[in-house]
């Protein structure tokens, strides 16, 4: 495949893994705690260990298992196969989580749950490397990567929103309960399965790029100290990781703070992820405008105080009529959407300085790290939001709860994602990247042998 043949229709089909992922994550993101509590019946404290124990095994794995899938698929000259397996796994576990037999061992939903998401993350991080390493093949600049990147997230995030919305309908649409829930699962594995076949058959022409044999033959600890002096890209990781546990406990929270506090119905909960949905769109949108006017970095910093603000006023606008909370959420929204498509690029960026004694480091084994650090994120935050709610006596399956409970779930949603999230600005703050990219870019690979004659 030509370079001129990277363009138009392929940059949008590249989208097709985000969408894929997107959909496919939106129930587990949404609804995988509820699930567990209000359906099968576990502790709040048991569900939030189930969400949590997959993204710690992700976090051991996930950098050495992302630099063994750069290296497979280099080693057999493309990438279609680890997608197709991958997509099967990712695909599969996502029907078969929210399809629990009747079982009332709690240990046993635990221990079947608990594999079903480690396929599930697994399978996702294996997607990722995959994609990621694509738009720096399917790309020459740093420019070009950034609009691929861009146009990938804009395009899953439109399709995030309208699952998000679609998704507890869907379930209420389906009658409710286990089966209502077990329908929606199948239909989101379904278009997400086609999304990920789209996204096989027209990348599989792609070339992969070469890499130099010092950072294939690394071994993974060399290459873990190796890339401990690259300060900035683990001071983003560490606002990454802190960026996802404040998201997690949000939608953690979420559906039972629209039942119990804002008292709302499956109509509202769409409603209340529409709205922050369309905002993060809009967000996404205005990153360039943040760009142009100010720095990447800067521009991520203002819009995390912006987040941690907002995450605040929201305590007050839970007391308040309903569309409080949703002007509320927008403007969080907006700021959010601004960092999800800078954060992207700046990590990968600082990828690419030059390490200690020019020691060169595979491109998977860094895209290993970030999805660690994603993951990471997302189990601390929905082990938090599981024992909170175990800590405050939240009763699984009852009408009402308590006033003290009901004022932690206010808070829930609010206040404790606040300190997470500035948490994460500290680390950000850290952070410090050369105004423009350097010369030597890790695309994929630091130290290309051959400068990479695919562009868009």
């Amino acid at each position: 495949m030509t370079a001129q043949r990277f363009s138009g229709w392929h940059r949008w089909t590249y989208s097709l893994c985000n969408v894929g992922i997107a959909v496919g994550t939106v129930p587990t993101t949404l609804l995988l705690l509820y699930y567990l509590t209000q359906v099968a019946g576990l502790r709040a404290s048991v569900a939030g260990l189930v969400v949590a124990l997959p993204k710690i095994w992700d976090a051991l794995v996930d950098p050495m298992f992302g630099g063994w899938v750069d290296r497979f698929s280099v080693r057999i000259g493309g990438r279609s196969r680890v997608v197709l397996i991958a997509g099967i796994g990712f695909v599969g576990t996502l029907g078969l989580t929210f399809s629990l037999p009747q079982i009332h061992s709690s240990m046993q939903i635990l221990v079947m749950v608990t594999l079903l998401q480690i396929i599930s993350s697994t399978s996702q991080t294996a997607l990722g490397v995959t994609q990621f390493a694509l738009a720096t093949e399917m790309t020459e600049t740093p420019i070009g990567l950034s609009k691929l990147l861009s146009l990938a997230v804009v395009l899953s995030q439109i399709l995030s929103v309208v699952f998000s919305i679609l998704a507890p309908l869907l379930v209420a649409w389906s009658g409710g309960g286990s089966a209502g829930y077990s329908r929606m699962a199948a239909e989101m594995a379904a278009l997400t399965g086609v999304a990920l076949l789209g996204f096989m058959l027209v990348t599989r022409a792609v070339p992969v790029g070469k890499r130099s044999a010092a950072s294939e033959a690394m071994p993974t600890w060399a290459a873990l100290r190796a890339t401990l002096s690259n300060r900035p890209f683990y001071f983003l990781i560490a606002f990454v990781l802190f960026t996802n546990t404040s998201v997690a406990i949000l939608f953690g929270f979420l559906p039972f703070a629209n039942q119990y506090v804002l008292g709302g119905n499956a109509s509202g909960l769409s409603m209340l992820e529409g709205v922050l949905g369309v905002t993060v769109l809009l967000g996404m949108l205005l990153a360039p405008e943040f760009v142009r006017r100010l720095d990447a970095v800067v521009s991520m910093r203002i819009c995390n105080l912006v987040v941690a603000g907002m995450s605040g006023l929201l305590f007050v606008a839970s007391f308040g009529p309903i569309w409080t909370t949703w002007a509320v959420l927008a403007g969080a929204g907006l700021a959010a959407g601004v960092i999800g498509v800078l954060v992207q690029t700046a990590t990968l960026i600082a990828t690419g300085l030059e390490l200690k004694k020019s020691v060169v480091v595979s491109m998977g084994f860094y895209l290993g790290i970030m999805l660690s650090g994603m993951k990471i994120g997302n189990s601390l935050g929905g082990f938090v939001s599981g024992q909170l709610l175990e800590l405050v006596g939240f009763v699984s399956g009852n009408a009402q709860q308590s006033p003290t409970t009901l004022m932690w779930l206010r808070a829930g949603y609010t206040l404790v994602p606040v300190v997470f999230t500035l948490i994460a600005g500290v680390f950000l703050q850290r952070v410090r990247l050369p105004i423009a990219p350097p010369a030597t870019t890790n695309t994929p690979d630091a130290a290309l042998t051959e400068p990479n004659q695919a562009a868009l």
